[in-house]
């Protein structure tokens, strides 16, 4: 692998793959783009030096053709969304611009200007939907249920990965991911506001109370550099791997939210009770969240190799040193 583009990587997870990817190919020239200029600081983790930086707009044909032509990558992991569930509400129509719109553009491009490139796409869990009100774990064959736009719009830019993959010759792999948390993920997530909320009270910065929102639904968490590395594996699939088959990427296990922060409430020096704030309830949420991993353990070597407590503390521990240097 020489020369790899991976899109929307200012974003929380691809400062985390751009360090996996220069690890597993550390002569891969690594391209990054980001949708405004100066954008591209993220705490948690460094990218690699060698990183280049393109602006990049994917909703725009134009800017991803002329990128695409000019960097002729062999691999691209497309990330680049609009991930936020309560945005998606809000900005319904940007939401489908950029996950959907931004993701034919990256299908037309690779067809015109680099036809022999693999397409690593990035969906979500949440494409699911309500498919998870079924009680069962859910593969790779489950039928997509959205409920919000943000997943109707990733549910759609999958299907149409996997169709023109069958129809049209592409190299192409469908990543599933499930939640993942992880240093530098935006407290608008659930575990990331409670660890932020946790470094701010031992600061000094915020009273005793933890604010939450419903605790009892159940999740399937893994730490940030587990996806990566999973990233890693799909991206080395043999070619009779690359026809646009998709991988749920999760544990295989789910937890209660409420014991997930009871064990970061554990990790903390200070006694904090926490009380629900209606304003953080989601719409069309689901109880309990179950994944197959069947296919990906098949197919690759991946196994998720950090703990939950392990995830836990590096959350907090990025959380508080991100407390600190704020004022």
């Amino acid at each position: 692998m020489q020369r790899i583009l991976v899109t929307g990587a200012s974003g929380f997870v691809g400062h985390h793959l751009l360090a996996a990817l220069h690890e597993a190919w550390p002569d891969a020239r690594l391209h990054a783009t980001v949708s405004r200029q100066g954008t591209t600081g993220r705490g948690g983790v460094a990218s690699p030096r060698t990183t280049q930086w393109h602006s990049l707009d994917v909703r725009d044909a134009s800017q991803v053709n002329e990128l695409i032509n000019r960097l002729k990558p062999q691999a691209i992991i497309h990330l680049a969304a609009q991930s936020h569930v309560p945005t998606s509400f809000e900005h319904t129509r940007y939401t489908w611009d950029v996950n959907l719109q931004g993701t034919l553009n990256i299908l037309d491009s690779i067809q015109r200007e680099c036809p022999d490139a693999l397409l690593l796409n990035v969906g979500s869990s949440d494409m699911y939907g309500a498919a998870f009100r079924h009680g069962h774990k859910v593969s790779e064959d489950t039928a997509f249920e959205p409920l919000n736009p943000y997943a109707a719009s990733k549910a759609s830019a999958d299907l149409a990965v996997g169709q023109t993959a069958a129809s049209q010759s592409l190299r192409a792999v469908r990543a599933r991911p499930f939640n993942h948390t992880g240093p530098g993920q935006r407290d608008a997530f659930v575990l990331a506001s409670f660890a932020t909320q946790i470094a701010r009270i031992e600061q000094g910065k915020q009273s005793p109370v933890l604010e939450t929102g419903d605790l009892t639904a159940e999740r399937d968490f893994i730490d940030v550099q587990d996806v990566c590395q999973a990233y890693i594996e799909l991206l080395s699939l043999p070619e009779e791997g690359q026809r646009g088959q998709a991988y749920n990427i999760a544990s295989g296990r789910s937890m209660a939210i409420g014991e997930l922060l009871q064990k970061l409430l554990s990790l903390s020096s200070v006694a904090i009770e926490h009380r629900l704030d209606p304003a953080r309830q989601r719409p069309s949420d689901i109880p309990v969240v179950q994944a197959s991993t069947e296919a990906i353990h098949a197919a690759t070597r991946w196994q998720p190799s950090i703990s939950c407590e392990t995830m836990l503390s590096r959350l907090l521990d990025d959380c508080r040193q991100r407390q600190r240097q704020t004022p």
